[in-house]
């Protein structure tokens, strides 16, 4: 957990309502996780508000940032916006439990909270799974346009009404 200490986020000597805590992430923090990173060049800002009550803590996480990864298209690499959102809310108890998404349960005797992984999960998912360049995605549009049947192809006059014409090339595939 050394390596992640830049990550603890101390509660004890709050005053009890709202604190804002932010977070520079960049490659250096991707190198502390043994991963197979799919993605170069990360730049994030995290906002990090939280809320300390009496018998709980509120935390709700703000990311922004870019990476660069490879159009699933074009194979070319890109630059690709990334933001999302994360809230948990954290009581306190006997015994450390990180179970559920939404709740974590700290021994009462902490007095900070270590939020290099709930950074790092957010990033990651916040990342798209399908990827398409700003080119691609004009590109396809034009495609599809481009060979979507148009009014008068929809219906030769000697076509029989019960099967789409745009299958006729499959089903002679089919038949060989």
């Amino acid at each position: 957990m050394d390596r992640l200490k830049n990550y603890n986020v101390s509660f004890s000597g709050l005053k009890l309502g709202k604190h804002t805590f932010q977070f520079q992430i960049s490659q250096e923090f991707f190198d502390l996780f043994k991963f197979n990173q799919d993605f170069t060049q990360p730049e994030f800002v995290v906002n990090l508000n939280l809320e300390k009550h009496t018998t709980f803590l509120d935390l709700n996480f703000q990311t922004q940032g870019k990476v660069v990864v490879d159009c699933d298209i074009t194979l070319e690499p890109y630059t690709q916006k990334v933001e999302n959102a994360l809230d948990l809310v954290v009581k306190f108890g006997h015994e450390f439990d990180d179970t559920d998404d939404e709740v974590w349960v700290i021994p009462e005797g902490e007095h900070e909270i270590n939020v290099a992984q709930l950074i790092y999960e957010m990033i990651l998912l916040g990342i798209p799974n399908k990827r398409l360049s700003p080119k691609a995605r004009k590109n396809s549009h034009e495609i599809l346009e481009k060979y979507a049947p148009k009014a008068e192809d929809e219906k030769p006059e000697n076509h029989d009404n019960s099967t789409d014409p745009r299958w006729e090339s499959l089903k002679k595939l089919y038949k060989k």
